[in-house]
């Protein structure tokens, strides 16, 4: 089998994503029967370039791209690309669009218009991007069933942790009664930090050093991040139909932070929590601060470890615990995206 990729977006996740498909090439060759190449790759910073026939992945990463001079230059064997991410989701040569583009937690876009585009021009849409799966889930997934084509976003959600693939291929017809789980690790790493003494202004600055915090962290401390992510939780596995501005957030923030670590017991570690249940009016998603014992597996959890644990009707509890991420686990879980797609939608 063939498949032609382009990559919308390409900062740490899409360049470690080209890394990881060069140092997979002969792998998935020969266990997968499957040779992927590069047809195109799209960034605001640095312009984008398609190429037709795609590109082994090895030339696309010795080639740099999008590296410091990438405005200078394209791949061999490239063409420049002018236009903006929507004309590149339509027009870009590929069978297949990574959408990797910065996430927008209030409406999702501009990635809900790429991952739309993509779909209507024939292409498979695989996704890290949390803001077109939390907005428009059930719209993409009408949209590509109607095309007959295939959408996934295993690393929406604790990066390539395999919740999502876990659920559909491994549990069918399970049901998902609830989850509860630490899914945003700057605010935990934070809490962490603080809980050892530090103050709240130098444990984010101690997150930024180490490259888990945003210049701008209020995304994390304020649960938007966590919303998100409870979102997309709840519409894959529960069938709910919500949006982040529907989940509750509850006593978060910096000051709630600081009054949440002080008021702990001293055998307590505080938590941001999200939780996901349902109720006689539907499903409901939480995100909170938690002070949690010792004997809560969550409690134990440091710096930046999250997890998720499913209570389901056949499997009673599931925990998933992931270590502390980085680009290469949500890479490799595009990479399980792209693979699934490539059996589930055989070319030749």
């Amino acid at each position: 089998m063939e498949m032609r990729i382009a990559l919308l977006g390409c900062g740490n996740v899409g360049t470690r994503l080209i890394k990881l498909l060069a140092e997979k090439d002969a792998a998935l060759r020969r266990e997968q029967n499957l040779a992927i190449t590069i047809s195109g790759a799209y960034t605001r910073r640095a312009g984008g370039w398609t190429a037709a026939n795609g590109l082994a992945p090895a030339v696309v990463a010795a080639s740099g791209w999008p590296g410091a001079a990438a405005g200078e230059r394209v791949p061999e064997g490239a063409q420049p690309f002018s236009g903006d991410g929507v004309s590149f989701a339509t027009q870009c040569p590929a069978d297949l669009l990574v959408e990797i583009t910065t996430l927008n937690p209030a409406d999702g876009q501009p990635a809900l218009d790429h991952a739309r585009a993509a779909l209507a021009a024939g292409k498979h849409v695989a996704t890290a991007n949390k803001g077109p799966i939390a907005h428009g889930l059930r719209e993409l997934r009408a949209l590509a069933t109607e095309r007959g084509l295939g959408l996934r976003f295993e690393s929406t959600v604790m990066d390539g942790t395999p919740i999502i693939n876990m659920m559909e291929f491994s549990l069918p017809v399970t049901e998902v009664l609830s989850f509860r789980g630490l899914l945003n690790s700057t605010s935990n790493y934070v809490l962490s930090l603080m809980s050892e003494g530090m103050s709240l202004e130098d444990a984010v600055r101690e997150a930024q050093r180490a490259g888990v915090a945003e210049a701008d962290p209020s995304n994390d401390l304020d649960g938007w991040d966590a919303s998100v992510k409870a979102t997309v939780l709840t519409n894959a596995l529960m069938g709910a139909d919500l949006r982040p501005q529907d989940v509750r957030r509850i006593g978060l923030g910096a000051e709630a932070m600081r009054q949440a670590i002080a008021a702990r017991q001293p055998d307590q570690n505080v938590k941001q929590v999200v939780e996901g249940r349902r109720e006689a009016g539907g499903v409901v998603a939480e995100v909170k601060l938690l002070a949690l014992p010792p004997t809560d597996t969550l409690g134990r959890l440091s710096g930046m470890e999250t997890a998720v644990r499913l209570v389901t009707d056949t499997m009673q509890e599931l925990t998933l615990i992931e270590g502390e991420g980085d680009p290469t686990q949500t890479a490799m879980g595009v990479l399980s995206d792209i693979v699934n797609i490539a059996r589930a939608h055989p070319k030749g």
